[in-house]
């Protein structure tokens, strides 16, 4: 399956990808992305393997995305564990660039973009997989880092993740 972008409605209900949603939206300021602060770990504890951090990056003159980590799930499917390269290592040249757009509109809107996809990895084509962006900020002033929550498009999480809302209550 080519990328596709897609509505949040046509997420299934418990997908990882949906569970993040909530949560990232509800540590949202106005339209402002959130803190990377205020992302909890232990509150999205179901998610974490299947979530990708990056970090914008400027090498040379370039502006590049460094993987600061890539949960257990992200290595196990992609058979390689992506922490600290550089967006582009071991992707074909179309996903890289595909994912490279995505990001920078992601940065700019400071909305998410969803998507179902096959895994841009040479001998992993056939793996279908759902793939959240969501820009986050580490200083409040721009988007500096961007959160990937990606798995196969029947995985679903047991427990949605607790938001501060729900945390407070």
């Amino acid at each position: 399956m080519p990328y596709t972008e897609i509505g949040l409605d046509n997420l299934p209900a418990r997908h990882p990808v949906r569970a993040f949603d909530g949560y990232w939206k509800s540590l949202r300021q106005g339209d402002a992305a959130p803190l990377r602060h205020s992302i909890v770990p232990g509150e999205i504890t179901g998610l974490l393997r299947w979530l990708l951090v990056l970090e914008k990056v400027t090498i040379g003159q370039e502006l590049q995305f460094r993987y600061r980590l890539a949960g257990t799930g992200c290595t196990e499917i992609f058979g390689i564990d992506y922490t600290g390269k550089i967006l582009g290592d071991n992707l074909t040249p179309e996903g890289t660039e595909i994912r490279r757009r995505e990001f920078l509109r992601v940065m700019e809107s400071i909305q998410p973009i969803y998507s179902v996809t096959n895994l841009p990895v040479k001998a992993k084509e056939f793996v279908v997989v759902h793939r959240g962006v969501f820009p986050v900020s580490t200083t409040g002033a721009d988007v500096d880092q961007i959160f990937v929550v990606i798995a196969p498009t029947a995985e679903t999480c047991l427990v949605q993740p607790a938001t501060r809302m729900a945390s407070v209550a």
